[in-house]
């Protein structure tokens, strides 16, 4: 029996042996099918063969460049330059004067102008103290003289601020053509079929659709119009503002150390509390006719007060004096009757003694001419 067991044990182990290595053999002729199709690489290698290898080379990877590509130049075929200015002025009329010849000299033309000469609505007249005059205007200048202009109106008096602007419309304008040539091209189309068309009906829709596109059409040429205009004049923003003086040099005060601070700041202080004082002196002075108006009329409101109330006074005593006067006159020796108003309550009232009755005149003789005897 044992014999027979032994053969067969060995069979079965060779049988076993040759089906795993068939199968590893089969597993690795797919995973190598498979390796190029999930990776994309020349050679599949496993886990053990990686840990053993000791010359394993990375792959080249693709170096990524960073470098931006060539900055392609912007186009400046429609610039629309814009600045606003503001000059203080000593000699308000003369330098609109110059600002008018500017203007003419370099054939500019002004779109919009407001001038105030300081004064106020609610006031019909004014000192030449009180007013300080001023010019609001919007100039358009040719694009080829702006500079010259800008640099010829900051000479008439003190610059006091002054800031430019460049819009660049150049590609709204090509957008604008672009736009404009496929309508036109819309447009001919609808004229190629309205001419071709001879019922009523669709002869009207078609009208309909070639008027919403040549509405359109008018739309985007004024627009182009516009923009040619901004482009070939520029624009100006101009504000004169007339003062009594100025400074051309900027006072510098030097703040370095701590008593020139102090210096500074006490200087300061004293010229703000004599300015504070001087407003104050000027508002009283403004104030004080009021003030008296309205004093006076408060003294003679507190006059016919007081009169008024010394006269009721007066009519209330004489009207007690004659209630006295027509009261009946009470008689003389007799005791006057308490007032019942003035006795306080829970008070009892007093007891009067009783009063002994005269003894008779006669007894009184016969006892007195017995003493005698």
């Amino acid at each position: 029996m044992r014999k027979i067991l032994l053969p067969l044990a060995l069979a079965s182990t060779i049988l076993l042996t040759s089906c795993g290595s068939g199968m590893k053999a089969a597993d690795r002729a797919d995973k190598n099918s498979f390796a190029p199709q999930a990776d994309n690489a020349a050679e599949y290698k496993s886990d053990e063969s990686y840990a053993d290898s000791e010359a394993y080379e990375t792959p080249e990877i693709s170096s990524i460049s960073y470098k931006q590509s060539e900055v392609k130049a912007i186009n400046k075929q429609m610039l629309v330059y814009s600045c606003d200015m503001s000059i203080d002025v000593l000699e308000f009329d003369k330098a609109v004067d110059k600002i008018h010849d500017l203007i003419n000299n370099y054939n500019g033309f002004i779109e919009s102008e407001n001038y105030s000469d300081g004064g106020n609505t609610s006031k019909w007249q004014y000192s030449e103290n009180e007013k300080w005059k001023t010019l609001h205007a919007t100039i358009r200048i040719p694009s080829a003289d702006y500079d010259d202009f800008c640099k010829s109106a900051e000479d008439i008096g003190d610059m006091r601020r002054k800031s430019s602007s460049v819009q660049n419309l150049t590609t709204e304008y090509s957008d604008l053509k672009t736009t404009l040539s496929i309508y036109e091209s819309k447009e001919k189309r609808y004229l190629d079929i309205l001419a071709e068309i001879k019922n009523e009906q669709d002869a009207i829709e078609v009208e309909n659709e070639l008027t919403n596109i040549q509405i359109e059409i008018a739309k985007i040429k004024t627009r182009m119009n516009n923009i040619e205009n901004d482009v070939a004049y520029s624009f100006i923003n101009l504000t004169l503002n007339e003062v009594r003086e100025y400074s051309e040099k900027p006072i510098i005060e030097r703040t370095d150390t701590f008593g020139q601070r102090l210096k500074n700041t006490i200087s300061k202080t004293w010229s703000s509390f004599l300015y504070f004082l001087e407003n104050l002196l000027f508002i009283i002075i403004r104030v004080l006719p009021f003030l008296i108006v309205f004093g006076i009329i408060i003294f003679i409101i507190i006059k016919i007060i007081k009169f008024f109330s010394k006269r009721a006074a007066k009519r209330n005593k004489e009207k007690l004096q004659q209630r006295m006067q027509q009261a009946p006159p009470m008689m003389q020796g007799a005791p006057m009757p308490p007032n019942p108003q003035m006795i306080p309550p829970n008070v009892p009232p007093l007891a009067v003694p009783p009063v002994a009755p005269p003894q008779n005149n006669t007894e009184n003789t016969d006892n007195n001419n017995k003493g005698h005897k």
